[in-house]
């Protein structure tokens, strides 16, 4: 029997159904323990069962591959390519949560069930089906359904207990760090102009990001961060500082039932709020 033949089989069938069905679907209405686990338990049986089919002879390396790359997904080293991808409009989800890894315990079930000696005759053109449909699953269900934002006035105020050149300088340092995740992940290299203090792609028009002069800013500017699709107010003293939160625009992924401006201001507060509160 061809390896191929092997995506016939029914638990592996159901497995890439139940994921599409959960990711798009049950999670999203029925938000629980349960559908919040289906989908790494579907995702971590089919995908390393695909992988061995298309390459039967490393099989094992599949799945020693799978259960190393879950893990570090699932932990906090990959999130910069992920906010390099979430920057660069591509909506990536990705969750930290360590009682995941319990749905490692699938991938022997299904090396067993890959191994095991089956009797499928399908045609070929059924094949092809199943294993399109699959590859482009698992591709679907890494980038769920949302929506692109565009909200305006929201002033919102975040206050620090240090002086405005601080904060000038922190936001600074934060959009450096993004330039150079975008340099180093992204598939073009990114210019500087001293003259503008911008940063771009290949035209200055293609502006990624606007370092804040602190002697030409004044409290009523709006600066506005390319790489966190942003516009804030920036006003203080020597002591203290307000960052006001004017606009916001940027791809909000839906991950359950919620209001999108919330979701896009708390995605804010974690890639600019709470980085610069935690610079020393």
């Amino acid at each position: 029997m061809k390896t191929i033949q092997r995506l016939g089989s029914p638990v592996f069938i159901i497995a890439v159904l139940l994921l599409v069905l959960n990711d798009w679907y049950l999670k999203e209405n029925y938000p629980n323990a349960l559908t919040g686990k289906l989908s790494d338990f579907a995702g971590l049986f089919a995908f390393p069962f695909l992988l061995s089919v298309l390459f039967p002879r490393r099989a094992m390396a599949m799945y020693s591959g799978t259960f190393l790359l879950f893990i570090v997904w699932k932990s906090p080293l990959v999130q910069p390519v992920i906010d390099v991808l979430r920057h660069i409009r591509l909506p990536v989800q990705r969750t930290v949560d360590y009682t995941d890894y319990v749905a490692l315990a699938i991938l022997p079930f299904s090396y067993y069930e890959f191994k095991r000696p089956v009797n499928y005759i399908l045609k070929p053109v059924l094949v092809n089906f199943i294993a399109v449909f699959s590859a482009l699953a698992f591709i679907a269900t890494s980038m769920p359904p949302g929506e692109t934002v565009n909200y305006t006035d929201i002033n919102k105020m975040y206050t620090f207990k240090f002086s405005k050149r601080e904060l000038v300088s922190r936001l600074n340092l934060l959009q450096l760090e993004y330039v150079n995740d975008m340099e180093k992940w992204g598939s073009a290299k990114v210019d500087f102009d001293s003259k503008a203090n911008i940063f771009y792609y290949k035209d200055p028009k293609d502006t990624v990001a606007m370092l804040i002069d602190y002697e030409k800013v004044r409290d009523t500017d709006t600066v506005f961060f390319r790489t966190m699709y942003a516009g804030a107010n920036v006003t203080g003293n020597d002591t203290s500082s307000n960052l006001k939160l004017v606009r916001l625009r940027g791809y909000v992924l839906r991950a359950g039932k919620g209001d999108y401006k919330t979701k896009a201001i708390k995605f804010f507060e974690k890639i600019v709020v709470r980085r610069i509160k935690n610079y020393k």
